[in-house]
C-alpha cells in the first residue's frame, strides 16, 4: 500500500467513526449520560439525511414515527419496519451509517446508546416483571417495557439492579418510595428522558391522568 493510500484509508476510518452529536448536532442532541449509557434525542425532517456517523449498540424509542433508511459505508441499505408507531422500541447493534428520513412526516426518537459490552448471559440481570408493564424489546444489553396506569394507581415494590432509563410518552407525575421508606416526587414531561441509578422502590401515579412510560433496564 502506498503512503497516499494509507493516509486515505486512515482518514476514511476516522470519518466513518464520527460521533453523531459531533457531526450532526442539529439532528442529534445529548439529553443525559452516565458511565453506562448515553441518551440522545434524534430529530429528522422529511427528506433529511445525516452525515456518515457511528453508534454503539442501542435501543431507539420512537416518539414520532416515519420511515428511516440507513445506508452503510459499503452502499448497502435497509429501512425501518413498516409497523413502527409511537412507543415502539427497536434494538440495534453497533453500526456506521447515514440516516435518512424517507417518510413524509418528521421523525423523532430517543436513542439509548450502551457504553459497555453486553454482560454474559449467566450474569445478566432480569428486569422486574410487573402487571403494569409489558416487554416491548429485549437485547443482550437491556430490556424495554411499556408501563402505565390510571390516576392513583400503584406499582408494587420492585428492584432495578442496574441503571434504568425512563422515556415519558405522556406527562408523568408520581410519588416514589425507596427501600428505606423515603419518598420523593418524579415529574417528567411528555417526550422527555432521564437516567436513574439502581434502586428498590414502589410508585404511585399522583397525576390527574393516566400515564405511559418506557422503562429500559440495563442488564
Amino acid at each position: 500500500m502506498t503512503k497516499t493510500s494509507a493516509v486515505f484509508f486512515l482518514a476514511a476510518g476516522i470519518a466513518l467513526g464520527q460521533d453523531a452529536v459531533k457531526v450532526a448536532g442539529s439532528q442529534y442532541k445529548l439529553i443525559a449520560e452516565n458511565e453506562n449509557v448515553r441518551v440522545l434525542e434524534a430529530n429528522l425532517a422529511p427528506g433529511a439525511k445525516t452525515p456518515m456517523h457511528s453508534h454503539p449498540a442501542l435501543m431507539a424509542v420512537i416518539l414520532q414515527p416515519s420511515i428511516t433508511k440507513w445506508t452503510m459505508p459499503d452502499g448497502k441499505s435497509r429501512q425501518s419496519p413498516a409497523d413502527m408507531k409511537r412507543g415502539s422500541v427497536v434494538a440495534m447493534g453497533a453500526e456506521t451509517h447515514v440516516s435518512e428520513n424517507a417518510g413524509k412526516t418528521a421523525l423523532q426518537a430517543v436513542l439509548i446508546e450502551f457504553k459497555k459490552g453486553a454482560p454474559a448471559a449467566a450474569k445478566a440481570s432480569k428486569a422486574a416483571s410487573l402487571g403494569e408493564c409489558k416487554v416491548v424489546a429485549d437485547s443482550p444489553y437491556a430490556t424495554a417495557q411499556l408501563c402505565g396506569g390510571a390516576p392513583g394507581s400503584t406499582v408494587p415494590t420492585h428492584s432495578h439492579a442496574n441503571s434504568v432509563v425512563y422515556v415519558a410518552l405522556t406527562d408523568v407525575r408520581a410519588e416514589i418510595t425507596d427501600g428505606a421508606g423515603k419518598k420523593r416526587s418524579m415529574d417528567m414531561k411528555r417526550n422527555s428522558a432521564s437516567i436513574a441509578p439502581p434502586e428498590t422502590h414502589s410508585a404511585q401515579n399522583t397525576g390527574k391522568a393516566s400515564y405511559e412510560l418506557i422503562v429500559v433496564d440495563l442488564k
